[in-house]
């Protein structure tokens, strides 16, 4: 996912400064080497397709099993990473062990990912996390990822240089947006987006989050930008706003409403999405991973509107070092959002 590459991009930096004639090798998907090419502080990428990982492994083979690594950092908790880092050469192996509480007929017990037989047998430095999230929410250090991940840097005595999350524009994407920005916008504006997340929400979230859009609209420009999959909400903001769509390199009118404070920007490319996330005044989502990890890299403060109950377990995604707020859903009305200011 972009907004987990994003939220460990501080390490990147932290282990560069600590060896400065290192050689950093990153393993991604090709969804997110789109923009894990824009950091300088990897040296070689192992691009995986999604679709295929046994490919994956042959045409990367000798890269993966013939390489002597000195450091291997497994933190994105996927089995497959698992397996593969098992058989990686690496002097230092580094991993999160997640423990995961479970009831069946009755009684608890644990499961652990990787197993804890595996984990010391394979790694060297390693912290436990447990996915409970309310037996160790009084302390971040075993709980909120980016601080598990500092963790077991200093374990291995690493420096802690940099704390804040790095994004790097593509320059490719600066020249469509400034195109669109002279001819459309052309003043400040306040950015909302919307994700595929947002079919699991109740009919008065939606009723409650279109009384926002239009106190945003009544005296601020509001660009809201989509994912790529279509949602049910989706519908209805197409129906009421004018809408864009991203064909061909450049983004054009989909149809022909007057509507022109609010305007709907479907099917962005990442990195061009970036350019509106960093000249917007604020950025407003549902826990958009990607908008979430970018805006505090871009200094930009983020509103983050979720239901209750996922308060616990999103603690865990906020980037350390970022200008963030949070609105349960639960909490809107109408004497709320009138007085709120976003």
């Amino acid at each position: 996912m972009l907004g987990d590459l994003i939220l460990f991009s501080p390490c990147l930096k932290i282990i560069k400064d600590n060896n400065k004639d290192s050689h950093v090798t990153l393993i991604c998907s090709d969804y997110n080497f789109r923009i894990a090419k824009n950091y300088s502080y990897i040296d070689e990428f192992i691009i995986f397709s999604r679709k295929n990982m046994f490919m994956n492994i042959f045409k990367n083979f000798r890269k993966l099993f013939f390489t002597k690594y000195k450091y291997l950092f497994q933190f994105d908790g996927k089995n497959s990473s698992y397996f593969i880092s098992y058989f990686v050469f690496s002097k230092i192996k580094s991993t999160i062990c997640f423990i995961k509480h479970k009831r069946f007929f009755g009684l608890n017990y644990l499961i652990s990912r990787p197993s804890k037989y595996l984990l010391k047998i394979f790694y060297n430095n390693f912290i436990y996390c447990d996915e409970e999230y309310t037996v160790s929410k009084n302390d971040k250090s075993l709980v909120q990822y980016q601080a598990i991940y500092f963790n077991l840097l200093e374990k291995l005595n690493f420096k802690i240089t940099h704390k804040k999350n790095l994004f790097f524009l593509d320059k490719s994407s600066q020249e469509i947006y400034n195109k669109f920005f002279d001819q459309f916008i052309n003043q400040k504006y306040l950015l909302f987006h919307f994700d595929e997340k947002w079919d699991r929400y109740k009919p008065i979230d939606y009723e409650n989050t279109l009384k926002i859009i239009n106190k945003i609209s009544k005296k601020n420009k509001l660009i809201i930008t989509t994912g790529v999959k279509d949602f049910t909400f989706l519908k209805d903001l197409n129906k009421k706003f004018k809408v864009f769509n991203f064909i061909n390199n450049e983004i054009v009118p989909n149809n022909s409403t007057n509507v022109t404070n609010v305007m709907v920007l479907k099917n962005l490319p990442v990195n061009l999405l970036s350019y509106f996330i960093k000249n917007s005044e604020k950025n407003i989502s549902s826990h958009s991973g990607f908008v979430v990890q970018v805006s505090p890299a871009l200094n930009k403060d983020t509103i983050d509107i979720i239901p209750k109950s996922k308060n616990e377990e999103l603690d865990r995604w906020i980037p350390l070092v970022s200008k963030y707020q949070r609105i349960n859903f639960e909490e809107l009305n109408d004497a709320f959002i009138e007085n709120f200011k976003f």
